[in-house]
């Protein structure tokens, strides 16, 4: 099989090349839309004007015609001389003719108006205009109908046609087109260089952003404040600044953990190490069985340890985990007594369960309260005393453990629920996480942790996790 070449992504675009392209490419072809309808005006005023003037030559020129003894008479120079001595660069031509088409004066090659073809009425309905060939080369017309009075007059009906060629306009079209393409470059131009200056300027708390966000330590993770920040951003750093505290908490949570298994694990590992080390002199079989066995005991306290420990990591991670459920706490506290009865029996302790109240549910994760409750138990029956008793019970709104140990010492009680702390002597095992984590449990499910010790007589110790809110709420368990 031929080997697989690798995809490399594109490089993604700048904001600011964005920014100028959403801007100016709209902005440029709003400015081309805006030249093309302003020319089109340009040059329609310019052809309305010339038409005019073309309309004005007729009318003049009709106006010097007159009959005079028979025989119709034109005074060009006196009247519209100066209209057809080429003062604006085109020239004119004309011819007159009666009604029915009969050439009078002029040039007899001068075209006619097409009446057949429908045209929008100019000045007035008597003139016609059009455009036409003479002289092959492009012209435009003006027709006009004028009545001429006088003696002799046997047809005083007379068709008076005027044409101009196109230098002029043309000219001026020209001279339209380039002032109107010099005026919108211009301005193209004039906006292009407000619109890059004005990106430069919105863009610059952003590149602010970006150096602070790159001056910051490592382990920095407090808010970012940037200054001048535009309201449009202030969203997105403050979704930023939420994720700095999720990605705190979570490197703090590591670091703890980190700390104490390093703190933790170092104690029973070294002790593992030093008496397999013993174990494989040339010790007497007694011996040998003695440090095994303690080898073995070391072993299940460390297991034990890093299982607390891995149990105080999920704990903390909790929240980001799981989502919070209904769990039916007499029902959950059945499930994690009956889990412990076999070893409580081993032991040769009377593990029991009392249900005064059934069917009140709280909301959480019912993989943690399993762990908060299991805890107890096993704290229960490790520090109880030999064949005592241990009774789980359930009442409303509250779950408790209580064992008939000797009970925790006054100065002991406000510390039992931190971390690593040890209230039992020296030579019993533990690790002081198990009421950390019931604790770290309570914290996040609402519950209020309590301590009682002594209980009864003198002696035992009880631990309460209530919910007085649900209490406060009128959530009473079912019957």
């Amino acid at each position: 099989m031929p080997p697989e070449t690798a995809v490399v992504p594109r490089p993604a675009a700048s904001l600011r090349r964005r920014l100028l392209l959403w801007i100016l490419g709209p902005l440029t072809l709003l400015i081309g839309i805006n030249a093309v309808v302003g020319y089109g005006n340009a040059v329609q005023a310019a052809n309305e004007a010339y038409d005019r003037s073309l309309y004005l030559a007729a009318r003049t020129l009709a106006e010097e015609l007159e009959w005079r003894e028979g025989r119709l008479r034109l005074d060009l120079l006196r009247g519209a001389g100066y209209l057809f001595e080429n003062p604006t660069g085109s020239r004119l031509f004309y011819k007159v003719e009666t009604a029915d088409g009969r050439y009078l004066a002029g040039h007899p090659q001068v075209p006619g108006v097409d009446l057949q073809r429908p045209a929008p009425v100019r000045f007035f309905a008597l003139v016609h205009l059009d455009d036409a060939v003479f002289a092959g080369q492009p012209v435009r017309l003006a027709q006009l109908l004028h009545v001429v009075e006088g003696a002799g007059a046997s047809d005083p009906l007379l068709r008076i046609t005027v044409v101009e060629t196109l230098e002029a306009r043309q000219q001026l079209i020209a001279q339209i087109l380039r002032d109107t393409l010099t005026s919108q470059g211009l301005l193209l131009l004039a906006a292009a260089l407000l619109v890059v200056w004005g990106v430069q300027r919105g863009i610059r708390p952003l590149e602010a952003f970006r150096r602070q966000l790159a001056d910051r330590e490592d382990a920095d993770f407090s808010p970012i404040e940037p200054p001048d920040v535009p309201r449009e951003l202030r969203p997105l750093i403050g979704t930023l600044n939420g994720y700095l505290q999720r990605l705190a908490h979570l490197i703090e949570i590591r670091r703890r953990f980190l700390d104490n298994a390093a703190h933790q694990l170092r104690t029973p590992l070294t002790a593992l190490k030093t008496q397999l080390a013993l174990a494989r002199r040339q010790s007497p079989p007694g011996e040998q069985a003695q440090l095994l066995a303690a080898a073995a005991a070391t072993t299940d306290h460390a297991v034990r340890l890093t299982e607390q420990l891995l149990a105080m990591t999920q704990v903390e991670h909790a929240r980001e985990l799981q989502a919070p459920a209904p769990v039916d706490m007499a029902a959950l506290a059945r499930q994690v007594t009956g889990e412990h009865l076999l070893r409580a029996h081993a032991q040769g302790h009377d593990l029991g369960l009392e249900v005064l109240a059934e069917g009140w549910q709280v909301q959480g994760q019912a993989a943690l309260l399993h762990e908060a409750l299991a805890n107890l138990i096993d704290n229960a029956l490790h520090h109880g005393r030999a064949g005592g008793q241990v009774t789980v019970r359930v009442g409303p709104h509250w779950v408790e453990v209580e064992d008939d140990g000797p009970g925790i010492a006054p100065e002991h009680q406000p510390h039992v629920f931190e971390r690593f702390y040890r209230a039992a002597a020296a030579d019993r095992p533990g690790s002081g996480l198990g009421l950390a984590i019931v604790r770290e449990i309570a914290l996040q499910h609402g519950a209020q942790l309590q301590l009682r010790s002594p209980c009864v007589r003198g002696i035992g110790t009880a631990v309460r996790l209530c919910w007085p809110s649900l209490a406060l709420s009128g959530a009473d368990p079912l019957p």
